[in-house]
């Protein structure tokens, strides 16, 4: 099992949050040192789903990740897990992240994290592991900061990635992109992993707020278009009306469908 953390050059301070997580469980890990936004040149890619530009981290983060896909493939190794470095692990996480024996053969990728987001997932696991389900997902889940994968997944995400028209994380765990099928996504019930972003609204956390920020929210907001406050009041009347009918589909998928609907938990 290739196991590999992605972490920038000027970012020390998450590389070592990344070795007491890891230290904590007994596994160890590989660091891939990421791209940097700040950094070089790269094409402009605009993001089909918001119709904006990519904006540098956004392309930066997902050449990371693709780089991390091109290594397991020549790695030889059968199948890998890739971290962002801003990542905290579960007290259950070891057998996971140490072998590859708990991988079903029904998935390419199976998401390690939460992003505490109501998603939809097969209510029958294809596989029960230390007391955890592997669910195929089969709504949107959001985050690309822990997933595992098998080497052939790698390769299809290589060569389906050659153009970058959206977020890594939408590439991967939307079901409107087309990989997504193709990758058999699956989700671990409940999660190993989660993103300090997201584990800081469910409890206080120790350290530095910087090593668990998101460091490509505020660049993300600078290449969206600003709305005035009209435009604010619609956007947040449309998506309260968007989660209300997502709500209300779920709850009936749940109970009359084989889906569940609702937020994967953190353990």
């Amino acid at each position: 099992m290739l196991v590999l953390v992605i972490n920038l050059d000027r970012a020390p301070e998450r590389l070592q949050h990344m070795e007491r997580e890891f230290a904590r469980i007994g596994v160890a890990f590989t660091r891939l040192a990421a791209t940097d936004g700040r950094a070089g040149d790269f094409d402009s890619h605009v993001n089909a789903l918001e119709g904006r530009r990519l904006s540098r981290g956004e392309t930066a983060c997902f050449i990371s990740h693709r780089r991390c896909w091109q290594a397991l493939v020549e790695s030889g190794e059968s199948h890998g897990v890739v971290l962002e470095d801003d990542v905290f692990l579960g007290d259950g996480a070891a057998p996971f992240l140490r072998d590859a024996d708990w991988f079903p053969k029904e998935a390419g990728i199976v998401k390690l994290e939460t992003y505490l987001a109501p998603t939809f997932v097969a209510k029958a696991p294809v596989a029960s592991v230390e007391g955890r389900g592997v669910h195929l997902l089969t709504g949107k889940h959001l985050g690309a900061g822990a997933y595992a994968l098998d080497a052939a997944t790698a390769r299809m995400l290589v060569e389906a990635s050659a153009t970058m028209d959206r977020q890594v994380d939408d590439f991967l765990f939307d079901p409107d992109g087309e990989p997504f099928g193709r990758a058999r996504v699956h989700q671990l019930v409940p999660a190993v992993a989660i993103q300090g972003l997201k584990l800081g609204k469910l409890r206080a956390l120790d350290g530095e707020a910087r090593t668990y920020q998101s460091q490509l929210y505020e660049e993300r907001l600078t290449t969206r278009r600003k709305l005035g406050a009209l435009g604010k009041i619609r956007r947040e009347v449309v998506s309260g009306a968007s989660k209300a009918a997502i709500a209300l589909a779920g709850q009936a998928r749940t109970l009359f469908g084989a889906t569940r609907w609702g937020r994967i938990p953190f353990r």
